[in-house]
């Protein structure tokens, strides 16, 4: 049985959190980026299995506790797998690129192109709008975790500032 867990000093659910923030920054620091979307998402999904590692119920029960972690779990295995064809999936109907002007018309980066996600009309009940930009939903994800983790003295309050 092998005994690999993490990645060199990625060890902890603290120490994916960590990851969580820089993939924050690089996302809001280049806004559209479907790069830094794609590691924030799947790094926000996973810190359910860094939890939980061997407690499958404990996993579905905290997933299922909040609609932005369903939302994330849609987005990160959509993004992981190509399609998130799990019958749990029920909260993304679409992410798109929000674009001004034709691709290719201007240099990339001059104008503004946000990723925005357009939730299931069950989800954006339960979030309070049908569609959210990329951006605003990491911070909102970011801010959940942090909260979750303080409370659970898994990340100390000025570390996760």
């Amino acid at each position: 049985m092998s005994t690999f867990q993490g990645l060199a000093e990625l060890r902890t659910p603290a120490d994916l959190f960590q990851k969580l923030r820089h993939d924050l920054e690089r996302l809001i620091s280049r806004s559209g980026d479907q790069y830094a979307a794609f590691d924030f998402f799947v790094t926000a999904e996973h810190i359910v299995d860094w939890l939980h590692p061997t407690d499958r119920p404990a996993r579905e029960s905290l997933r299922n506790s909040s609609p932005l972690l369903r939302i994330t779990s849609h987005l990160a295995n959509g993004v992981k797998h190509f399609e998130a064809t799990a019958k749990h999936h029920q909260s993304v109907a679409d992410v798109e690129k929000q674009r001004y002007v034709q691709a290719g018309y201007v240099e990339e980066g001059y104008v503004a192109e946000p990723l925005i996600v357009h939730l299931t009309p069950d989800e954006a009940k339960n979030l309070g709008v049908t569609n959210i930009e990329v951006e605003q939903l990491a911070q909102q994800v970011f801010v959940f975790w942090k909260t979750y983790l303080i409370k659970a003295g898994l990340v100390i309050a000025a570390a996760s500032s």
